[in-house]
């Protein structure tokens, strides 16, 4: 693969409101083929980030991986713990006691980005967010992300916690390489849950034609955050962007990025920006 990383810094900014020091999110894209892990364009994709929720896909490859070896199954029911219920938003809401299935859980994970069931995940396959935190650091050395570290399956903020542009693109084609037959359930945009329909956030998933997943991801630090993987004819792309300031600008950046290595006019949508 023709992917490389490395590591740096940022710079700082003050959160008025809590009055804590947060370091500039890092403004970083990339896209790649698919297919070869060539690079096709990069920008500060070398650089330190803070995934935030795009931790998730990680967590998504564990279950996959706990899945494919029959550790569990599909209809499996994974209890809820007090633990898991103290999670900050976005959450499912589930309660203690209750139990969720691997199916729901996943779709929980992709479509919903709940941090409550990425901590139902954690503590079912490993014991602990803790223990299961290190499985997913393990597992990145394994798949050559050797600039990233993870301290928790839900992308809940953590400074120790970080990722590469390059190496969410290794993660990104490893998931689909390695769990063809799960994989595709990232490619749903809403769910049904306790007879509601639960919808994700994710337009670009939604909208983009040619669109297989994958994951948004947002907290303060981190700026707004996509990963998306795209199929037209024999051409696959994976594109990352991090640290925009909205939803709009990153998710305009990213249609523009993969516009551009499709070799397809401007997108209607964002034209008046672009």
């Amino acid at each position: 693969m023709i992917i490389v990383a490395g590591l740096s810094g940022s710079g700082l900014a003050a959160n008025k409101k809590s009055k804590v020091i947060y370091k500039i999110p890092t403004k970083a894209s990339l896209i790649v083929d698919g297919k070869s892990g060539k690079i096709l364009h990069s920008r500060n994709a070398k650089k330190k980030v803070y995934p935030a929720s795009l931790t998730k896909v990680m967590t998504l490859y564990l279950t996959f991986e706990a899945l494919k070896s029959g550790k569990i199954k599909m209809r499996q029911k994974f209890r809820v713990s007090k633990n898991a219920t103290k999670a900050r938003p976005c959450k499912l809401y589930v309660k203690k006691g209750e139990r969720i299935s691997v199916r729901d859980a996943i779709f929980a994970l992709s479509i919903k980005s709940a941090n409550d069931v990425a901590i139902v995940v954690a503590e079912n396959i490993a014991g602990s967010e803790k223990k299961f935190a290190r499985l997913m650091t393990i597992k990145a050395k394994q798949l050559g992300m050797n600039n990233t570290r993870f301290t928790n399956a839900s992308g809940w903020h953590d400074p120790k916690q970080y990722s590469t542009a390059v190496d969410l693109a290794k993660l990104s084609i490893a998931i689909k390489r390695d769990f063809p037959q799960y994989y595709k359930l990232l490619n749903k945009t809403s769910f049904i849950y306790k007879g509601k329909k639960i919808h994700g956030h994710n337009p670009v998933a939604a909208t983009y034609p040619g669109a297989e997943g994958l994951k948004t991801g947002y907290h303060s630090p981190a700026g707004r955050n996509l990963i998306t993987v795209a199929t037209r004819g024999a051409k696959n792309l994976v594109g990352i962007v991090t640290g925009r300031a909205s939803s709009f600008i990153r998710d305009r950046d990213m249609v523009k990025l993969l516009d551009m290595h499709f070799g397809v006019n401007k997108n209607p949508r964002y034209s008046k920006l672009n």
